[in-house]
C-alpha cells in the first residue's frame, strides 16, 4: 500500500486529470468543483459489529484499507435530489454485505443547479449535470484504485445516478447495477449502455415507475445489453414494486444486487 505523502500526492494529480476531461462551467474550477464531492462522499465500510457497518470519511479511507480489505469498493451515484435515506440505506447493506461503499456528494460543489423536482416528479432541468456527475464518478474510481489497486471496483446508481453509472465510459469497473433507469432518452448522451460487452451488469426497473411515463423514456436497458453477463429485470408484479422508483427498499431486491455483487468479484 503507498505511503500517505505519495497518495495524497496521486489523488491532487487525479483531481487536475479529471479537471482536463469535464465540463467546466462558470464559477469555482472543475477541478475544485470535484474533488469538494468527494471529499463530502458517504462511506460505508464492513465491521464486525452488531449494526454490520461502520461509517467513514473519506480522509480516514487510506488508515482503514490498510488495515482491513472489504471484498470489493463500490462507487455510488446518488439520484438528483443528492445525498438521501435511499443513498445511506444502500450504503448500509451493501456494507453488511462485505462491500466498502463510497457515495460521492454532488451538493457539496459550490454551485449547484437543480436537476429535478422530485415532488413531480419531473427531471432533466440542467442537461449538462451529466458530465459533473460522470466526472464525480470518474474521480473517486480513480482516487478508490490508487487507494486499493488490488480490490475489484464496481459502479452503481440510483435514478440520476444510474443514468451516469450507464452512460460513463472507459471506466475499468467489475460490474456495473443501474437502479431506477430506462437507458432510453430523447438526448442522445443520456441514452444507452456504454459498458463493454464482456462488463457483468445488472439493471432493475419498475415497469410503471412513475418518472418515466414520456414514450422517450419508456422501454429498459435491456434493449442495449449484448453480453452473456449482462442482465435487466422488470418487476411487474407485485404492483407496488412495479410503481417503485427506488426498488432496493425491498429486501428480495437488495439479496438480488448483493448476490450479483458477489458473483462478479470474486478474487482468486
Amino acid at each position: 500500500m503507498a505511503g500517505r505523502p505519495l497518495v495524497l500526492a496521486l489523488i491532487c494529480a487525479l483531481c487536475l486529470g479529471t479537471a482536463a476531461r469535464g465540463h467546466a462551467e462558470e464559477g469555482a474550477p472543475e477541478a475544485a468543483e470535484v474533488r469538494r464531492t468527494w471529499e463530502a462522499a458517504l462511506v460505508f465500510a464492513p465491521a464486525a459489529t452488531l449494526a454490520g457497518y461502520r461509517r467513514l470519511t473519506t480522509a480516514e479511507l487510506a488508515g482503514a484499507l490498510d488495515t482491513a480489505a472489504p471484498r470489493a469498493l463500490v462507487v455510488y451515484a446518488h439520484g438528483c435530489d443528492g445525498l438521501s435515506d435511499i443513498s445511506s440505506a444502500t450504503g448500509r447493506f451493501l456494507a453488511q454485505a462485505g462491500f466498502l461503499v463510497v457515495a460521492p456528494d454532488s451538493f457539496a460543489r459550490a454551485e449547484k443547479p437543480v436537476s429535478c423536482d422530485p415532488g413531480i416528479p419531473r427531471g432533466g432541468l440542467h442537461r449538462a449535470v451529466l458530465g459533473w456527475r460522470q466526472a464525480e464518478m470518474r474521480f473517486a474510481a480513480e482516487t478508490l484504485r490508487v487507494l486499493a489497486p488490488d480490490l475489484p471496483l464496481v459502479l452503481m446508481g440510483q435514478s440520476e445516478g444510474a443514468i451516469t453509472v450507464a452512460t460513463i465510459r472507459d471506466l475499468p469497473a467489475a460490474a456495473r447495477v443501474i437502479e431506477g433507469w430506462t437507458c432510453h432518452a430523447g438526448w442522445p448522451e443520456y441514452r444507452g449502455l456504454n459498458a463493454p460487452q464482456d462488463q457483468p451488469v445488472l439493471s432493475l426497473l419498475g415497469e410503471n415507475d412513475p418518472w418515466f411515463r414520456a414514450p422517450a423514456l419508456q422501454g429498459d436497458c435491456g434493449a442495449f445489453m449484448t453480453g452473456p453477463a449482462q442482465r435487466s429485470i422488470v418487476y411487474r408484479a407485485p404492483a407496488a414494486r412495479a410503481r417503485k422508483h427506488w426498488l432496493s427498499a425491498d429486501a428480495a431486491v437488495q439479496a438480488e444486487i448483493v448476490q450479483f455483487l458477489l458473483s462478479t468479484t470474486k478474487r482468486p
